[in-house]
Formats: C-alpha cells, structure tokens, sequence
C-alpha cells in the first residue's frame, strides 16, 4: 500500500522520535514558505564587522547585507539562486533587452543572491519580482527575474548510485515532466509493469510524452564526474513498507549547456549506450588493472604468504608480456597494535609506496615479507587497519582498481583499544566506494578459533561488498588447513582478474609456457566484481542530464528495493574544517567528562567556551544541537543523528563501552574529513568564475555527525 504526505510530514517522519529542534522547525517552514514573524533574527553575530553598512531581514528569514551575499538567517549559508534556461542578467531591475549584461546564463548553475526587490512568490507560477545575482561572492553582476531563477536554499543534491551489472542491475531514472504523471505512477498497483513498458516504449524509439529524460544506462560517478542535481522540492512515500521519496530536482553540469531530452537522438542514443557491452573501443585498449594484496603477517600465516608468491608468479606463466604490463601490484601487510604488544615490529606496513610488476612483488613475498612470531594478546588482529593503508596506495588514475584481502582473524571493533584506526567495515566500505576501489576477501577458518568465524566472518562479508549488487560479496572461505583449497583460490582470485583483463582487451590469455598448468577457473564472485569495477570504468563516456528540471522517484520503478539516488550536501572547505573543528571539541569533551565525571555539557563548556561567540548557549543547551557549537548548516538538514541529539540524560545513561564506541566514531569521521580535504582532484567549482574558497564537495549524508 503506498501513501503520500507533505513536505511537512516528511520532516517530521525525518525527525520522528527527536525533539523538533529550532532548526527543524526552521526547515518545516521553508518547505512551507511561512516563518513565524516579530522573532529575532539569529546568527547576526556572524555578521560582526558589517557596521555602516544597511542589514535588511525580511519575514522569510533571510538576511541581506548591502554589498555581501544574503544568508539564511538559521543555517548562515549563503542564498543561491539556480537560474531558468534561457535566462538573462540586466544591469538594472528592468527587463530592458538592452540593458543585459550577461545573455543566456548558463542553466542551474547557483549564482549568490546580494540582494531582492519587490518579490512575491505567493504565486508559485508567476512569481515576482527581482534578485540582484553575483557569480562569485564578492560582487553582484546584475539583477534577474524572479520568473526566471529557482531558490536553491538548502545545498542538498542527489547523486545516482552504482547501477549494478547487466543482469542484476537497476534501471536508469526516469526524469517526468510533472509531479501528477510521477505520482500516478507511484500510486499504481502494477507500478513495475507500467514502468517496464515506458523502458520499452524508450528503447524502440518510442518516448512516452510524461518523460523529459533518462539517466543514462552507463554509470556517471559524482566524485569523478561531478554535476549538480539540486533538490527543489520533496515529497515522502512508502513502497511496500519502505520509505521512498519523489523529488523534483534541476540538472547542470558544470561547464556544459544545452538541454539533454529524449526527444534528442544524440542524447537518447549516448543516455542507451550499454551499461558494460559496446562503447569506445579505445577504452578498452587502454584498460589497466592495479591489484593491492592486504596480507595477514602474524603467526601461522607464512604458509600462505608462500602461496600468494606462487600465485602471482604463475602470472608470468600464464599471460602475454603484453598483458602483463597492464597490471601492477601493491603489497600491505598488518598484525596488531604496537602499543600494546612493541614485539610485533609494526601494526601495518606498505611494501609498495609505487606499485610494482609481479616481479617485483613476488620478490617481496619470497625475500621480505615474514610471518612473525610474536602472538598476540588475543584472536583478533588489525584488518581494518591493514585495509585502511591499502585504501591509500598510488593507485594508477584510470586503472580499474582491485584489493584482495588475506587472513584468518577478525579485526578489532571500533572502540577496542588495540583498533588503531577508529574506523569498522561499514567506514571502509565507504571510503573503498568512493575511491572505485573494489575488494575480494579471502577467510581462512582455522577450527580451532571457530568462536571468532562468526565475527569476521560479517566484517569480510561487508568489506567485499560488490558494489551496485543487492546483497552479494566476494567473499571467499576456506579451510585454513587446506593448502590446496586456498592455493587454487587464491589461483582464481588474483589471476582470475588478470584473465578478464585479457578477454576484456582481446589478447592471449594463456602463453606457451603455461600449458602444464591446470586450467584457471575464474570464480563468479570475481566476475561480479569485475563487471562492477567496468561498469565504473566505461560510465566516463556518459554524460548525464543538464539543463531541465524534473520529478524522479528515488528508487527503481521496476524494483522499488533498489535504490536509485543518494543524498549529498555540498560543503565548502570552510565548512569542512569548522566541523572537524566542532567535533574534535566534542570529542575533547567526551573524554573530559569521563575522566572528570563531569556531565557532558560541562565538560563541553569548558573545552569550548572561550572559542564560541554565545558561550552561554552551551549552558542553555538541552542538546547538542542547541548548543550552537556545531556548524549552523549542520542542525537544518534533514537527516537523523544520534550525536546532534546528544544530552546530559543520554550521555549519563551511557555504558563506558558505548561512550567509547561514540569517541570513535566520531574520531573516524574526522579522519575521513581530513582524507576528503587532501584530495586535490575532489574538490569542483560550480561555475568557472568561483575562486578556490567556493569550491565544493559532495558530501554523503553518511559521512554527517
């Protein structure tokens, strides 16, 4: 049974079980267009150092300062405006053709707000008035139409997910013209068979008029190639018990203009290219492979370490030079935590800071690389630390990217003392995603530790999640007491890779020389995983969508359980860093308070007070999203947070495990901000014009506090 609601009910469902805080209730009101009035604008003290200068508050709660950009009075982010294809800037408030100053401005590109004269947007279709617009912050450029930009308010935009594979994979978004054609559709009891004709309908050439556009079947990965698709309005639905959203969003492309619809051929016939067969051949003549071995090193293990050499070194054997020299491998092994146990020599260590040729490794693997003999405190050891290096291995750009995970232990849980990253599976699958970075686990079970196989053996399972599948990992078990098992494993595994490469690229897959070897059977986990690192790799040829605006369910419409788009916020630097700022302060206080056993809000008092410009906010605060510590655009976004929920009662009633638990996580994500802040190539300008303190990063709603 599916069932619809408001804007409004949305964030309430979205706040459902918390406090409406000033800044829910904040949010509640912009999707309605009403604020309450006579209320003191918040945040001014943010506006210090504008005196002489007029500040104009109008009753939406927006605050405009002459000669700066207006900002929203409860999040303290700048007002962007997206602009209507077509659409002009005039150098005054008067549509004289000649008076434009910039003629047809790109499509949905944000420009800032400076400032807004004679609006009235009570009349959604015929909206008046005029913004005065700046494509930068530090100037306005002239003034547009009211009729002719959307309000952007909230820097909230979706991304499309991996798609998956040929078979299992989902179906591209559809893009609707209006919200009645997507809801009735929604609303239909065969819904998945209504939408399996429109796709049809779509592949003989036959656009159904209720649909502008279509994802491409290809995948076009945000953090590779970045594009905008700005959330304007919203609307929550259920779908077979499950929460699903209808979103009307824009689409802009950074650089690039003109409206992409079905009704385009060239469009249609890029949007229908195969996800994996077809494309440009010169992609595939140019495929790499990079194969990173993270690589269990304690006691027990040289015996595998021996295998994984000959492994790579019937490499050699088996494949041309030709393909050979399309591969490189990385090599990083891990034991346990040095701090407690200094005997070990290291916790993790990077063989390879270049990748290297199977040569090179299997050198390693023969005169280097040594089990120890030193135990351990316990069963357990440091896998997620030995993945957390590999995941930063110069990986070659443009290779498709692969780690394969050796060992017979599960790694330590966040929080444990001997963890050493602060990080679980669930964080490393998630920074392994966003750096298209695919993983293979192999599980050696060793009876004698069977009460640790239900531990790792989920943590494996997570970590070689193939990505865009429903719930299939390529994960391997096998009877550590089995030398033969594994070796043809590990045979499979990491030739098998090196194989589909060779098939990929139409060369030799077995040389002369190997003809006494026993015949490579490439397992269907491995070509899964391979298939999904391709799916990557070929999306660079698509092109997604620009310049229109549309409703999209955010699910598949042909298998509601698919997910088809991911919420982001976009984040400047700036508010990147006044976020790890608040949350190691938070962490600080944390500690404070169980070492002192101090309540929380006091010992937060006293490691942020002098830094806060309201410290008695902290006093006031009945939680943490009160308190006024966290980054204002933070508490506005419509998402649920155990930290942002945080108080005194809850923090009391916590055991010292799950204090641990909470220092950690939050430890983790102030590794992954600070990860995310160095990677050069991660960062975009929206629009050409934007100095580097503009560029952006879109943020998964995961990676929030």
């Amino acid at each position: 049974m599916k069932c619809k609601g408001l804007a409004r009910f949305v964030l309430m469902v979205m706040f459902a079980g918390l406090p409406v805080t000033a800044a829910a209730q904040s949010l509640l009101d912009q999707l309605e267009g009403t604020f309450g009035h006579g209320t003191e604008p918040a945040g001014l003290s943010a506006l210090e150092g504008a005196h002489g200068h007029e500040i104009v508050t109008r009753d939406d709660g927006i605050v405009c300062v002459d000669g700066e950009p207006c900002v929203e009075q409860s999040t303290q982010v700048p007002l962007r405006v997206l602009p209507r294809p077509f659409s002009h800037v005039y150098g005054e408030a008067s549509a004289d053709p000649g008076g434009i100053v910039i003629a047809n401005v790109p499509s949905f590109h944000p420009l800032f707000v400076f400032d807004r004269q004679d609006l009235d947007l009570s009349n959604p279709a015929d909206p008046q008035g005029w913004y005065q617009v700046g494509r930068t912050r530090n100037e306005a450029d002239g003034w547009m139409l009211a009729r002719d930009v959307l309000e952007w308010r909230q820097a909230l935009l979706v991304s499309y997910t991996h798609p998956g594979g040929l078979i299992e994979g989902r179906n591209p978004v559809l893009m609707f013209r209006d919200y009645r054609d997507l809801a009735s559709l929604v609303d239909d009891f065969d819904m998945s068979g209504r939408a399996r004709t429109m796709y049809r309908e779509i592949e003989a050439g036959e656009v159904p008029e209720a649909v502008v556009s279509m994802e491409p079947q290809r995948f076009v990965d945000i953090t590779r190639q970045f594009y905008v698709l700005p959330i304007l309005q919203w609307e929550q639905t259920r779908i077979d018990g499950d929460d699903a959203r209808l979103l009307q969003i824009a689409a802009a492309v950074p650089g690039a203009r003109g409206a992409d619809t079905l009704d385009q051929a060239g469009y249609r016939e890029q949007a229908q290219m195969a996800r994996v067969n077809g494309g440009v051949a010169q992609q595939r003549e140019d495929l790499q492979v990079d194969i990173v071995f993270v690589i269990d090193t304690t006691r027990s293990m040289q015996p595998f370490i021996d295998m994984t050499r000959e492994a790579v070194t019937r490499m050699t054997r088996r494949f041309t030079a030709e393909t050979g020299e399309r591969v490189r491998f990385g090599l990083v092994t891990f034991r346990d935590s040095i701090e407690v146990i200094p005997q070990l020599e290291y916790d993790t260590r990077n063989w390879t800071p270049t990748l290297v040729d199977s040569a090179a490794v299997a050198d390693l693997l023969e005169n280097e690389v040594r089990a120890t003999n030193i135990g351990s405190l316990d069963y357990a050891e440091e896998v997620f630390a030995g993945v957390d290096k590999a995941l930063r291995s110069d990986w070659r750009e443009g290779a498709l990217r692969f780690m394969i995970l050796i060992g017979d232990a599960s790694s330590h849980p966040k929080g444990h003392p001997q963890n050493i990253t602060g990080k679980d599976e669930i964080d490393l699958r998630r920074e392994a995603d966003d750096a298209q970075v695919h993983l293979s686990a192999i599980h050696l079970l060793d009876p004698r530790a069977i009460e640790d196989h239900p531990i790792a053996e989920p943590q494996f399972r997570h970590l070689a999640r193939i990505r865009g599948s429903r719930d299939e990992s390529a994960y391997e078990s096998v009877d550590a007491f089995d030398e033969p098992a594994f070796f043809s494993l590990i045979d499979s595994v990491a030739n098998g890779l090196i194989a589909l490469l060779a098939k990929e690229v139409g060369e030799e897959t077995v040389t002369v020389e190997a003809e006494d070897l026993p015949a490579l059977e490439t397992l269907p986990t491995v070509e899964r995983l391979w298939e999904a690192a391709l799916v990557e790799y070929l999306g660079r040829s698509a092109n997604p969508p620009k310049d229109i605006v549309a409703w999209v369910l955010d699910r598949d419409l042909v298998y509601p359980v698919d997910r088809s788009l991911d919420v982001r916020v976009l984040v400047t630097r700036e508010q990147l860093s006044s976020l790890a700022q608040a949350l190691d302060q938070v962490v600080q206080a944390l500690m404070r308070a169980e070492v002192t056993q101090a309540q929380f809000f006091e010992a937060l008092q006293s490691v942020s007070g002098q830094a806060m410009k309201r410290p008695e906010d902290l006093g006031q605060a009945r939680q943490l999203a009160d308190a006024g510590l966290l980054p204002a655009f933070i508490q506005s976004l419509p998402y649920r947070s155990d930290i942002l929920s945080l108080n005194d009662e809850m923090f009391a009633s916590m055991t010292t495990e799950q204090r641990s638990q909470l220092e950690w996580s939050i430890l983790a994500k102030l590794e992954q901000y600070r990860a995310i802040n160095e990677q050069v190539d991660a960062w975009f300008r929206m629009n050409d014009a934007d100095p580097d303190r503009d560029m952006v990063y879109p943020l998964h709603l995961d990676y929030l506090p």
